[in-house]
């Protein structure tokens, strides 16, 4: 008989059962020998196994091995920090955008929309906040399925060409399509791409990364001012104030497009189911608390952004001082930001959230309801930019926190589909409400009692989640 070209042996790990006899061809004498029943296995041992084929004299048969390790781990080399990267220059161009709509506000009542109401002007800014959120609902899916360029990309030339489009645009409607459409489809797809790879590259420092990331809509809050303000009135040219934004959102856009990969590989095309993908996440009670919480805090977020300039030109300030009050929201939202995310990955979670989300709605209420003079306005900006910024820069990490890893990108997408709807009436209902007879305190108050309720909801849901935590220890 010819000698066997291997010699296996049994391993160690599996049972005597697990093995049985297979006949030597006809040709060979009576011997048997032993081969692995690779089917006896229980399932859960199967995973991360792949199937090896040797061969021997006897026969052909396959044995299970350990697959090599195809997913790095997390927080190790350079790629988490590039995409970390990637994340600050997308939330440069995202939310550095959307926080500058007070300025654009300011200027269209004045120049090419003069004829419209208030109300009617902030619709811009409302359409574009409540767009953003409401991509997030494909987005996310998108990034789950494909990876993160897949939405990155268009995001990079929605952005670019919004921003042209808004530099010649005349009329309404082509603002309305411009910069509440385009550019904040741009926003979402830079945005929750980034989100989606930071995500599933830290885990021990996932707050810090995120601060650091969200960080980027602070340092373009702080510039971006300063270019439009010198564009707009000092150059006194629009157009070149807008094209050069768009310049600046192509050249971030793009470093963001390079360097931003995620650790998870993507699953793949799978058969679209609106139920599974986005209804079933909110049977969880916890994520359907924190997505009311955030609903609630969505109504008053972005109404300071939209009317710190004119409320404080409202009560006498300059119009170069007021402009520079973003400016000055937007440097301590990007202390807040990082500060968030330290604290994030240090303490209770669901408290620091909370505290940052009661710090801005007393910031509101009563702080920016008394503020009637320059030095009041600005302390008060500084405050909320700080609040708002911790509120933001953590609402991902707060999700990531709650949402098993391979949904990541799908439940923050359903949480800001259901945040559009907040989003989209926010400003209209605070351009209402100061309405033709300058009722400032009115639209003051709105904002700061809608994020004071949300504080509330973060308070029961912080319990929720610690009581949660004893039973199952």
């Amino acid at each position: 008989m010819p000698a066997p070209a291997m010699i296996l042996s049994r391993p160690s790990s599996l049972r005597s059962a697990d093995y049985q006899t297979s006949p030597v061809p006809s040709y060979q004498s009576d011997t048997t020998v032993l081969a692995p029943s690779m089917f006896s296995l229980d399932p859960e041992k199967q995973e991360g196994r792949e199937l090896d084929t040797i061969s021997t004299t006897y026969e052909t048969f396959s044995v299970d091995r350990p697959a090599p390790a195809a997913i790095p781990p997390p927080e190790v080399g350079i790629k988490p920090w590039l995409a970390v990267l990637g994340g600050f220059c997308a939330q440069f161009c995202s939310f550095g955008m959307m926080s500058m709509i007070g300025i654009f506000i300011a200027y269209y009542r004045v120049h090419q929309l003069e004829h419209l109401s208030t109300s009617a002007i902030s619709w811009i800014g409302s359409i574009q906040s409540g767009v953003f959120a409401f991509s997030g609902l494909f987005c996310g899916r998108i990034v789950d399925m494909y990876g993160p360029h897949y939405v990155t990309i268009p995001g990079l030339f929605f952005i670019v060409i919004g921003m042209i489009g808004t530099a010649f645009s005349t009329h309404y409607y082509q603002f309305i399509v411009a910069q509440g459409l385009s550019c904040a489809i741009g926003a979402a797809g830079l945005f929750y791409g980034t989100t989606s790879a930071i995500t599933s590259w830290f885990t021990t420092r996932r707050g810090l990364a995120f601060g650091i990331a969200a960080s980027g809509a602070g340092v373009g809050g702080i510039g971006i001012p300063f270019l439009l303000q010198y564009m707009f009135y000092d150059y006194g040219s629009f157009k070149a104030g807008a094209c050069t934004l768009a310049g600046v959102f192509c050249f971030m856009g793009l470093v963001t497009v390079c360097v931003t990969t995620s650790r998870v590989r993507p699953t793949g095309r799978q058969p679209y189911r609106f139920v599974r993908f986005y209804v079933r996440p909110f049977r969880d009670p916890i994520f359907a608390l924190f997505t009311l919480a955030m609903a609630l805090i969505y109504l008053g977020i972005f109404v300071p952004n939209a009317y710190f300039s004119t409320t404080a030109l409202h009560y006498g300030m300059t119009t170069a001082h007021a402009s520079y009050l973003l400016s000055f929201f937007n440097a301590g939202s990007l202390v807040g930001r990082i500060v968030g995310g330290y604290l994030f990955d240090r303490f209770s979670k669901f408290l620091v959230y909370f505290c940052y989300v009661l710090m801005g709605g007393l910031t509101l209420l009563p702080g920016w309801y008394l503020a009637t003079d320059e030095t009041r306005t600005i302390v008060v900006s500084v405050c909320y930019g700080f609040a708002s910024g911790g509120m933001l820069a953590l609402f991902s990490a707060v999700i990531a926190q709650i949402s098993p890893v391979t949904e990541i990108g799908t439940r923050v997408g359903a949480c800001n589909g259901a945040l559009s709807i907040s989003a989209l009436v926010s400003l209209p209902i605070s351009g209402a409400i100061v309405g033709m007879d300058a009722n400032y305190h009115g639209m003051q108050a709105f904002a700061g009692s809608t994020i004071l309720a949300g504080s509330a909801v973060c308070l029961v849901l912080k319990f929720m989640v610690d009581g949660k935590r004893i039973r199952a220890s």
